[in-house]
């Protein structure tokens, strides 16, 4: 690493991803998290995970980290046994949940790297160290290295594929072409959306090269499917399941943003406004703006390289239901943009002119980032209400609470009863995770019997339908519930949540609240939103209330 420059950039950049990497654990609130780690670990009983919204590949990788993990900690002393191992994830998942996110905070700053390194390539090493210190600082890529997720991997893995596709126009070998085959395969093995590499692999040849050896890009695209094939191949070989999860997928991610009501772009302002005021800032986003109109300048090669994926990305999820993550794969051709920009300042009004602008279009998107930080450094109000209901809730109690809310200890009797209710006694016998769940109930020293809100598929709880309640709390009396345990959302909830909100309201006793504001209230900051991490926040989570239901 020759250039100091990059050096104090990756401090920066790996201290503003690790700060705050452990928020939550042992507890895991983020629902994404918690349903790839069990894809992940699932690997264990067979390769065809059986879940296709995903490629297969990320769970492969994530499954031999934790093998890694394992053969870690047992030759140092931490794991008796695989047994042990296997154990440590149900009473305390810290290890692997951590292991999993450093996984992410390497690929951003492997994406810091690889961005200065291709960008100062082509557009001098003024536009590589902009470009690097923009990824570094972007608010959304440093709280997104933070969870356990695919975005911020296939960020690396779209720089990654850049670098590879800039090598094969250079080198114009068959070999090359094949190293960029392969990077592709595995971006699109992670991630079904990485799929519009292929068109800017393809415009970036016919920028170059128009038809010249253009039987090397068709034997780079055969390479990509195999290795694709390779990496995932119960996508392929269980194609009509697949295409089914995608269509059911689909249904989520996109026809939601349809339903908004707008039938071009739907998302697209949602998604300006939180690059604008969240992720990069207005200066930033101007100096990417600029720096789009000045490649173009420069010619179409550079454009190619550049524009093509985030065109046809960008384009694809201003179609999806908002989310601020997926802007990860993007970012450094945005942050590249941002520092070619610089670079043509520096050149027409000096270092100093360039030095600041690049230094205030840092300004927002730091200060979001620290932000973001001391909130994940801080317990979560989840956490804080099991805390509170441990120390003042008699144990052997029972609870009633929202799905995704207090992580409460359940009592063993109350999650055989929910077996036995559910029909899953059976699942003891396999010596799987409600075996392992079992026995971490049975010893706890502190535990209730709890019921839930709603409906779920877990075996091992008991839901009680918001239509039950619909007369009143009777139902949960009749249970033999004293407390209520609810989970405050920052936008107005369905009417069968808002009724019961009153309901409770008027027929328990507030005991306790747990609130994310200081002294003011507004939307909260949720581990899979994007409410914005503002200063007046001293955690981050919902807020909590617990109620006493009188007998």
């Amino acid at each position: 690493m020759r250039d100091p420059f990059l050096l104090g950039v990756l401090v920066v950049a790996a201290v503003l991803r690790l700060y705050g990497i452990d928020h939550g654990l042992p507890f895991v609130y983020n629902p994404d998290e918690v349903n790839i780690m069990a894809r992940s670990l699932a690997v264990a009983r067979g390769l065809d995970p059986g879940y296709y919204l995903y490629p297969s590949f990320f769970f492969y990788f994530l499954f031999g980290v934790m093998g890694a993990l394992y053969v870690a900690g047992r030759a140092v002393g931490r794991y008796d046994s695989l047994g042990a191992f296997q154990e440590r994830f149900f009473t305390d998942p810290t290890d692997f949940y951590l292991v999993g996110r450093l996984v992410g905070v390497a690929a951003s700053l492997a994406t810091v790297v690889l961005t200065y390194h291709l960008a100062a390539k082509h557009f001098g090493r003024t536009a590589g160290r902009a470009s690097a210190l923009f990824v570094a600082v972007a608010y959304f890529n440093v709280r997104d290295a933070h969870y356990l997720k695919h975005d911020v991997p296939s960020g690396f893995l779209l720089i990654l594929a850049l670098w590879a596709i800039d090598r094969a126009i250079d080198r114009k070998t068959l070999q090359a072409y094949g190293v960029a085959g392969v990077a592709l395969g595995v971006a699109f093995a992670t991630h079904y959306y990485m799929i519009f590499l292929a068109p800017a692999f393809v415009a970036s040849h016919w920028a170059s090269r128009r038809l010249e050896q253009f039987s090397h890009v068709i034997a780079a695209g055969v390479v990509s499917a195999v290795t694709f094939f390779v990496l995932s191949p119960f996508v392929v070989l269980r194609l009509p399941v697949a295409l089914e999860h995608m269509r059911a997928n689909r249904q989520i991610v996109v026809d939601r943003s349809l339903d908004m009501g707008a039938t071009i772009f739907p998302s697209l302002g949602l998604y300006v406004d939180f690059l604008l005021t969240q992720g990069f800032g207005y200066l930033l986003v101007g100096l990417t703006v600029a720096g789009v109109l000045l490649a173009w300048r420069r010619g179409l090669a550079e454009l190619a390289l550049w524009g093509v994926f985030p065109a046809f990305f960008f384009a694809f999820i201003t179609y999806t239901f908002f989310a601020g993550r997926y802007l990860n794969p993007i970012l450094p051709c945005l942050a590249t943009f941002a520092g070619l920009t610089i670079a043509s300042l520096e050149t027409r009004f000096g270092k100093a002119v360039a030095g600041l602008v690049a230094g205030l279009a840092c300004l927002l998107p730091l200060y979001q980032s620290i932000q973001v930080d001391r909130l994940l450094a801080e317990d979560d109000t989840r956490t804080l209400a099991r805390r509170w209901i441990v120390e003042n809730v008699p144990s052997g109690e029972t609870l009633a609470l929202q799905s995704y809310s207090v992580p409460v200890p359940q009592s063993a009797a109350s999650f055989r009863k929910s077996l036995e209710a559910n029909d899953g006694l059976s699942e003891l016998t396999r010596r799987g995770k409600y075996a392992s769940l079992l026995e971490v109930a049975e010893r706890e020293t502190t535990s209730y019997g709890l019921y839930f809100f709603g409906n779920g598929d877990e075996l091992n709880r008991i839901h009680v339908s918001y239509d039950a309640l619909q007369g009143g709390l009777s139902p949960l009396k009749e249970l033999g519930v004293s407390t209520v345990v609810l989970r405050l959302p920052p936008a107005p909830p369905p009417p069968e949540v808002t009724a019961l909100f009153e309901r409770v309201a008027r027929e328990a006793t507030l005991l306790h609240t747990v609130s994310p504001f200081e002294d003011a209230n507004g939307p909260p900051y949720l581990d899979n939103e994007d409410w914005p991490p503002r200063a007046s926040l001293s955690r981050k989570g919902p807020k909590i209330e617990i109620w006493a239901l009188e007998p």
